[in-house]
């Protein structure tokens, strides 16, 4: 053969070898650019994820920052319940010691009135309407 056909043989080579490197080049290059479009779409879901998990962060820390107000809420009207209890008791106590002192008082003024009657010394009960029929064996008139 001549060596025309050689050198455009050889060129003919070189330019497959050539336009193969280009398509590989290319081809690497679509690779990247999809691999690289991948790795955004990939970082911009992350950051998403990311600012919803702090977005859900914030809420617990609220909602545990507004149920602590409560339990403070809670403890406050506590021990002010327990202040009213106590004034309730210590009035309770005093009103108790007063009654205990007009007791003795009237103990006192009539020594032999007997615990729990309510008897005046002419031996009537306040607030009863005594019927004939009603009256005690000892106060029955004999016969």
């Amino acid at each position: 053969m001549d060596t025309w056909v050689w050198i455009v043989l050889a060129i003919v080579v070189v330019a497959v070898i050539v336009l193969a490197v280009i398509a590989a080049s290319r081809r690497r290059r679509e690779q990247e650019r999809i691999r690289e479009e991948q790795n955004r779409a990939h970082a911009a879901d992350l950051r998403a994820h990311s600012e919803e998990q702090d977005l859900a962060a914030r809420k617990r820390e609220a909602d545990a920052a507004a149920a602590e107000a409560r339990a403070k809420q809670a403890r406050v009207e506590a021990d002010r319940l327990e202040q009213e209890a106590r004034r309730g008791t210590d009035e309770a106590a005093r009103v108790r010691e007063e009654a205990e002192a007009h007791r003795r008082d009237a103990d006192a003024l009539d020594p032999g009135h007997e615990p729990g009657s309510q008897a005046g010394p002419d031996g009537h009960v306040p607030g009863r309407h005594e019927e004939p029929g009603d009256l005690r064996p000892e106060d029955r008139p004999r016969a």
